[in-house]
């Protein structure tokens, strides 16, 4: 359900380029130097904002390293920065629920084997957390029984994703709790109905609960969805931009203006070219 907070990297200059890959190759590498490598094939989009967002909340002090990713094959720049340890505990924790979230929906034998190989990690890494762990969890339980007994209206499921991920990103609560709270809040949301407008179709042919499913045959479903995610964001971006963020600041907005898009332009233009029914 999670990678949409992406960059839009043709918008972003050379040196902001540099940076955001040097925060992604960051988190790769503490994830696995906390979890080992096979954590690190778990590595999501969504932490790295997180972690360039609060170092430039925080201005925390951070460096870069040179050193060679396996990945890769290359040689690549890694930042350093206390931000990083905090993202990746939550990419690990979101990823393992996600993974067992997998596991409910099918039998598929790699969501079975990535949530035993996450479980010991995981659980050691919750015992630090227990805010996080309980929204987590709560959220679960809560969006299994929604699904089960859902109304046609979009917004119901996507809150719950909102109030857990307003939980699992703050990582402090201090002054700038209230306004972190409602940036990923409203983030939650929208990657929920930018994963739920991306699997629609799918979802329909399978049975499986999809908020959209209700709306699909409307003849200007996609510009109704454009308009539901553009006030989701729209109240994201107006959080974003009461922080004090400085540091990267480009770069954040970047993603909140253009990156946040990209999934959606592509599935769009994905289904004009197929023909799929009711894409203008």
């Amino acid at each position: 359900m999670f990678g949409y907070i992406t960059p839009y990297k043709e918008q972003l200059s050379e040196e902001d380029r540099m940076v955001y890959e040097s925060y992604y190759c960051g988190l790769c590498r503490v994830l696995g130097r906390k979890f080992g490598p096979l954590s690190q094939l778990v590595l999501a989009y969504d932490p790295v904002f997180l972690a360039i967002l609060t170092n430039g909340l925080y201005e925390h002090e951070e460096s870069r390293k040179g050193g060679f990713c396996i990945y890769k094959g290359r040689k690549v720049q890694r930042t350093c920065a206390p931000d990083l340890s905090y993202a990746a505990d939550m990419n690990l924790m979101l990823s393992y629920h996600n993974y067992v979230d997998q596991v409910h929906d099918s039998a598929k034998k790699t969501a079975k084997r990535a949530v035993k190989l996450l479980a010991r990690p995981y659980r050691k890494t919750a015992e630090k957390y227990p805010r996080q762990r309980q929204a987590l969890e709560q959220y679960m339980k809560a969006l299994s029984a929604y699904e089960k007994a859902p109304d046609d209206n979009p917004d119901q499921a996507a809150n719950l994703t909102g109030i857990m991920l307003s939980e699992v990103f703050l990582e402090r609560e201090d002054e700038w709790q209230e306004t972190l709270r409602r940036l990923f809040f409203y983030m939650g949301k929208f990657i929920y109905l930018a994963d739920a407008y991306a699997d629609v179709f799918d979802d329909a042919a399978s049975g499986s609960y999809n908020p959209y499913a209700a709306f699909r045959e409307r003849e200007d479903f996609d510009e109704y969805v454009r308009r539901h995610l553009e006030s989701v964001m729209a109240e994201c971006a107006r959080s974003f931009e009461m922080l004090p963020v400085f540091r990267h600041r480009e770069i954040l907005r970047n993603i909140l203006y253009a990156g946040v898009w990209t999934s959606y332009s592509t599935i769009r233009l994905e289904r004009m070219k197929n023909g799929v029914e009711n894409v203008l």
